[in-house]
């Protein structure tokens, strides 16, 4: 019995301490296979039979034990082999510095999958990790499993036998229990990184535990070769709590990451070892922050920061002693060497100051970057920026390669608007519809920013209904507004104008770029948008490229840009046009007159400084430049001033004329006199060979020099001015108020009613088949060369132009629309070639291959006609050659049709300087001119006279301005100019395109219209009329005043070629003061007369009389210094003078002053108050001192400043007098008085001087008193 009691209490006290639930029997389940044994091959089976492979993903959690062939078994603790434990991933249980819970104990732990991701690379002990909780239940463990993510399988061994289980290191087996023989350490070790001279060093700290005897340390210093992989480098034993190692770029260099793990020993006996504890692992190197971006082509901008973890010592370089570490950035697209990058940054060159080494910084430096706006298809990107020590960095750092900061940048949609001929609106999202209505439309505007594009649109000249085409388009990004306008002026007479102009102070961003000898003009904006202009006699056909950033954020007439089609027709107000509401939906993207951006200037608005930001190849170096800027060489400069984050590749040959047109602020004001007669048109610009034409092609050198004309005034107005328009349809009044409100007038702006819908139909009126139109149109657009080359790129774009070219032909029914469309085609070619380019740099600059080809037919349209050599910048024609296309003979024959205006120029109406040219193969070369002769009038005949050959300004094929030489007054005879009949000058003017084949000619006549009346007649002769005088060769109506003179007056039935006296000539009239003038005693009186004369002429002012000391200016100035006199009341002083005009006409009037008293008193003096308007006699009084008052009537107290400091201000008639109290005397009671000077304390004490008082020291030993009375010091009587 008492065995079996002993038993019993053996039994209760071991289970006593494992009542876990888990630990019965039915507390967990048992796992059994044999396959789960570390030893087991999964090859085996995996050969042989499949399915038999352990898949703990569909295992239930819960609590598990392991058994192996009726064994208790444990998960194993080291890394497993792949294809072992019956499956491919084995299962295993980290131990990462920690331990196996211990009996009665339960610890939370991680598990960990082996995987080799294909044969050769490097295996992966933990690519995978679950988490595991462990139960120590005595005899056995037991685990609490999860499911598996995959295919996966937890692992097992068979467990050592009872009793013989290993104790930890340090650990020693007493009585079946592991007991310490060494302490561990309390805490991990810790890595600080720290500068000991100029060297860096790692510390490896650790705080040692309680322990009675004397301990060493045991330190490994590792360093990590892959994941969960370390090789040792350091071992170290040592008494003191930390081991340092110096970074010697050898052994521990940067780049690299470390640990320490420190074990402890007891001194005297180094055979047994505690357990060893890792620290953390610590990066030696630089580290971004960000560690990794996820951007997209949005504009947004991203700041990253370069840390040190180590600390940067000063060194000595060739530039003396610095601190800091240069840093040459580079940005790169892995295994894509020949694309522009899709990453920007804001420097080429950072430098690292180093710093007080806090949160694993010590030192850094910061850089922003952005995803580059590339209108490329180009999926999402990973980009990779470098950084790279300089040559002058410290030793440790020349050989260290940081790694890279990933950025993987996400593509986001860009696309295109068309504007096209009638014009087509193709939306951004490429729905088609047709807007035939004029007047000027919002077409294009960001919700994003402020970016808007106005168009306007004119009749275009349709035969057969209203039809309409774009003249002009103004745009505005951010304070950048420019302009191409074409809409003042004539269809087919107009080049187009352009303006660029900043509302802010910040100078423009606009570049403007143009290609084809200026028929294609493009706008080109910071934000990567683009606005295009392709220029014809017609009007012009717009491109609209929008950029990512206004992704699903447009409105206009070029839809929502959101990849959905059908919701484009949206309102200004949100709401939703269905298809039959077209004609409302335009209507409702309508701006009205004086609100777009043609006339109207919109306020500044405040933008952020533009960032530059640079592509900082690592192999390019600073001779190596772009265009749009230079590419820095990151090692040679740290400046970047280049505006890379936008890719405005282009493969059309242009040239950047933006300083032609850039528009100073000052002028802004002066709008329209710009725009009318400053603004540059847009003259071809081409390379011609033999030197013929220099690149900007505005250097004319005329035969004969012009010479001043009086009569031809630069200031009169252009024949072409806008107000000339005489529409043929019904429009809305303006006033004059409403009209200077425009740059000019546009009368499509001002229709009353809208236009009616255009229904054509086949055949039309001429006879015109839908199967010819298709016919001419396949032939003009499908069989031309960007047709033929670039067929493949345009697809179902190609069929789309030829559709919109027989509605073209359906409309106008001329047949010489059928290349309207080429611009198109150009423009979506060229589209089409960049957004799906994968290797843009060897696409746009090479010449060979399928790409080459189409690169060739847009740098060169139709390959140059066979008239010229195609080069990268375009078509260089051959001798007697012109046109971008080399299309045009400059030989071929010009005729002349008419003059503008019939050939009458009224010199007092229009500027004569000019004179415009209609007719026939007019063609924009080189050696286009005009040959003008003078004829004069001789024996009842017109004789030809000089000739000399003037600028011819090209407008189109059918149109140009001729100059006319200017002719002095001294040019015509007097005698001549007497004659009723003859015009003031007449011209012939004949057109040569290249300088030797001239047109027949035309009679230009010039006359006055004051006094001639001229009719286009073949004689040429003009009438004189009646009531006009013709003095000196110039002509003046009746009553026209001389120029010179105001009082020589043309008087026709006195004289009618000489001036007559003007003997209605009225004297001027004097303006008198508003109010009377009034003065005071002692002013200097100073007053202004005004006065002005009917006639204009000059006014002089006379004094005729008034008081001593009085002068009058001639221009009416009076200075009177009045008298300073006691006067008791008011007087009145009188001022007579006479008023003269330039024809001695006189008038005399007279002016009274009242003159007042001085009324200060106490001596004061009277002063001007300014603050009333001159001759109002109002003053101040000016006080003498202890006077105040407006009139000095009061006395000052001066005690107000309390000028006593502690004494009693007493006020007094001459000022203040101060009451000292005791110890203070002196005028403001600032002088202390010593009273220690009478001895006032007892004999033999000490007197101690204080302000305004006085102390005394303590009394002689033996007596008593405050020092200033002392006694003897009393005794007691005994006895």
């Amino acid at each position: 019995v008492p065995l079996w009691r002993c038993e019993c209490v053996i039994q209760l006290c071991s289970s006593s301490f494992f009542t876990a639930p888990e630990c019965y029997p039915g507390g967990h389940r048992i796992l059994r296979s044999p396959y789960r044994s570390v030893d087991f091959d999964s090859t085996e089976i995996q050969n042989t039979a499949i399915q038999d492979l352990i898949c703990d993903h569909s295992l239930l959690a819960g609590w598990y034990r392991f058994r192996i062939n009726n064994k208790p078994a444990e998960m194993p603790t080291s890394c497993i082999e792949m294809n072992h434990c019956g499956t491919q991933a084995p299962i295993w249980l980290s131990l990462k510095d920690t331990s196996l819970p211990r009996p009665g104990q339960v610890r939370q732990l991680s598990a960990c999958a082996t995987w080799q991701f294909f044969h050769g690379s490097a295996k992966d002990c933990c690519l995978f990790r679950i988490p595991i909780t462990v139960r120590n239940c005595g005899d056995f463990l037991v685990y609490y499993l999860q499911p598996t993510q995959g295919c996966m399988g937890y692992c097992a061994k068979v467990a050592p036998e009872s009793g013989s289980r290993v104790c930890l290191p340090g650990e020693v087996e007493v009585n079946g229990q592991c007991k310490v023989l060494v302490p561990s350490l309390p805490s991990r070790p810790v890595i600080t990184p720290e500068l000991i001279g100029h060297s860096v060093h790692l510390r490896c700290s650790f705080v040692p535990p309680p322990w009675s005897q004397i301990l060493g340390f045991q330190v490994v210093w590792a360093r990590h070769i892959g994941h969960k992989m370390k090789a040792e480098i350091r071992q170290e034993s040592t008494l003191k709590p930390f081991s340092l190692v110096e970074m010697d770029g050898v052994h521990f260099r940067l780049g690299e990451t470390f640990s320490c793990s420190v074990s402890i020993f007891k001194v005297s006996s180094n055979h047994t070892r505690s357990s060893a504890k890792e620290s953390e692992s610590f990066y030696a190197g630089l580290k971004f922050s960000p560690d990794s971006l996820h951007i997209a082509e949005n504009n947004m901008e991203h700041e990253v920061t370069v840390h040190s973890t180590v600390p940067i010592p000063c060194f000595s370089s060739n530039l003396g002693h610095q601190c800091g570490v240069p840093l040459a950035l580079s940005v790169h697209n892995p295994g894509q060497r020949h694309e522009v990058p899709n990453v920007v940054v804001s420097a080429c060159q950072v430098e690292i100051q180093p710093k007080t080494c806090r949160d694993d910084s010590c030192g850094s430096a910061t850089f922003v970057l952005t995803a580059v706006t590339d209108f490329t298809r180009d999926g999402n990107r990973l980009s990779l920026v470098s950084v790279l020590p300089g040559p002058g960095a410290p030793r440790l750092w020349r050989s260290y390669t940081p790694t890279s900061l990933k950025v993987m940048v996400q593509d986001i949609p860009t696309s295109m608007c068309y504007s096209l001929t009638d014009p087509h609106v193709i939306t951004l999202d490429r729905r088609r519809y047709e807007n035939h209505q004029t007047g000027t439309f919002l077409l294009y505007r960001s919700l994003a920013r402020r970016f808007e594009v106005h168009s306007r649109q004119w009749d275009c000249g349709s035969r057969h209904y209203s039809v309409a085409c774009n003249c002009g388009v103004a745009v505005q990004e951010g304070n950048d507004i420019a302009i191409i306008d074409m809409c003042n002026g004539q269809l087919q007479e107009t080049r187009p104008q352009l303006i660029v102009k900043n509302i802010g102070e910040e100078g423009s961003r606009v570049r403007i770029l143009e290609s084809h000898q200026g028929k294609k003009v493009t706008l080109m904006f910071p934000s990567g948008a683009f606005v295009r202009g392709d220029v014809s006699d017609w009007g012009m056909s717009l491109s609209v490229q929008a950029p990512s950033v206004d992704f699903s954020n447009t409105q206009g007439l070029c839809g929502t840009f959101d990849h959905n089609s059908n919701n484009d027709f949206h309102g200004s107000n949100g709401g939703f046009y269905g298809p039959d509401d077209l004609e409302r939906f335009i209507e409702d993207w309508r701006i009205a007159p004086g609100e777009s951006l043609f006339d109207n200037t919109p306020p500044l608005i405040v933008q952020k400084a533009r960032r530059p930001f640079c592509q900082c190849h690592r192999e390019f170096t600073p001779s190596q430049q772009y265009s749009r800027g230079m590419v820095h060489s990151p090692l040679s400069h740290s400046d970047c001033s280049a505006y890379d984050n936008v890719d405005y590749t282009s493969v059309f040959p242009s040239m950047d004329t933006t300083a032609e047109y850039i528009r100073s602020p000052k002028r802004e004001e002066r709008i329209l006199e710009v725009s009318a007669l400053s603004s540059h048109p847009l003259e071809g610009r081409h390379l011609w060979i033999n030197g013929q034409r220099s690149q900007h092609g505005d250097d004319f050198e005329l035969d004969g020099e012009l010479r001043e004309d009086l009569l031809l005034s630069p200031h009169r107005p252009k024949r072409h001015t806008s107000f000339e328009f005489q529409p043929l349809f019904a429009a809305q009044s303006l006033s004059q108020t409403d009209l200077e409100s425009f740059a000019y007038f546009f009368p499509e702006d001002h229709l009353a009613e809208a236009r009616p819908k255009v229904q054509p139909q086949w055949p039309t009126p001429n006879g015109l088949t839908s199967a010819k139109a298709l016919e001419v149109c396949q032939m003009a657009l499908v069989n031309s060369t960007i047709g033929v080359m670039c067929g493949g790129l345009l697809g179902r774009h190609l069929d789309e132009a030829v559709t919109l070219c027989m509605m073209d032909l359906q409309l106008k029914d001329d047949l010489g629309w059928d290349e309207g469309l080429l611009p198109f085609l150009e423009n979506e070619c060229e589209k089409q070639l960049l957004d799906n380019r994968t290797q843009r740099a060897m696409q746009v600059h090479t010449s060979s291959g399928v790409s080459g080809e189409v690169v060739m037919a847009l740098r060169c349209p139709n390959l140059c006609n066979g008239n010229g050599a195609c080069t990268e910048w375009g078509c260089r024609c051959y001798p007697s050659y012109s046109n971008h296309d080399c299309s045009l003979s400059i030989s071929q024959p010009i005729e002349i049709t008419d003059l503008e205006n019939s050939g009458l120029c009224d010199i007092r109406t229009f500027d004569c300087r000019s004179v415009r040219v209609f007719g026939l193969g007019f063609i924009d070369s080189a050696e286009l001119s005009c040959l003008t002769t003078r004829l004069k009038f001789m024996n009842n005949g017109w004789i030809p006279e000089e000739q000399q050959k003037t600028k011819a300004t090209f407008l189109s094929s059918k149109a140009l301005d001729c100059a006319v030489p200017t002719l002095s007054s001294a040019a015509i005879s007097t005698e001549d100019s007497m004659m009723d009949d003859k015009p003031y000058a007449r011209w012939d003017i004949k057109v040569t395109n290249d300088g030797f084949q001239f047109s027949q000619a035309k009679m230009l006549t010039i006359y006055d219209g004051v006094c001639q009346v001229c009719e286009a007649s073949h004689s040429g002769l003009c009438k004189l009329k009646e009531k006009t005088c013709n003095i000196d060769g110039m002509c003046f109506a009746a009553g026209s005043v001389n120029p010179s003179s105001p009082c020589l007056v043309c008087y026709p039935d006195t004289s009618k070629f000489t001036w007559s006296v003007n003997q209605v000539n009225r004297p001027p009239s004097f303006h008198r003061p508003q109010s009377s003038l009034r003065t005071f005693a002692g002013e200097n009186f100073v007053f202004q007369f005004a006065a002005s004369d009917p006639e204009g002429s000059a006014i002089l002012f006379q004094l005729e009389d008034g008081p001593d000391g009085a002068a009058l200016s001639p221009a009416g100035l009076l200075i009177w210094r009045v008298p300073l006199v006691l006067l008791k009341e008011e007087v009145q002083q009188s001022f007579s003078f006479m008023l003269s005009d330039e024809c001695n006409a006189q008038s005399t009037f007279t002016v009274q002053v009242d003159v007042v008293p001085c009324g200060c008193l106490n001596g004061g003096t009277c002063m001007m108050d300014v603050s009333f308007p001159a001759g109002s006699g109002k003053y101040l009084c000016v006080c003498p001192g202890g006077k105040q008052g407006e009139l000095c009537g009061e006395d000052v107290d001066q005690c107000l400043s309390s000028p006593c400091s502690a004494g009693r201000c007493i006020s007094t008639a001459s000022g203040y007098r101060c009451e000292c109290p005791a110890g203070l005397r002196g005028l403001r009671c600032l002088e202390d008085i010593n009273e220690c000077e009478r001895n006032p304390c007892f004999p033999g004490v000490q007197c101690i001087n204080s302000i305004g008082s006085f102390s005394c020291g303590p009394c002689p030993k033996g007596m008593l008193g405050n020092g200033t009375t002392c006694t003897g010091k009393r005794t007691l009587q005994t006895g």
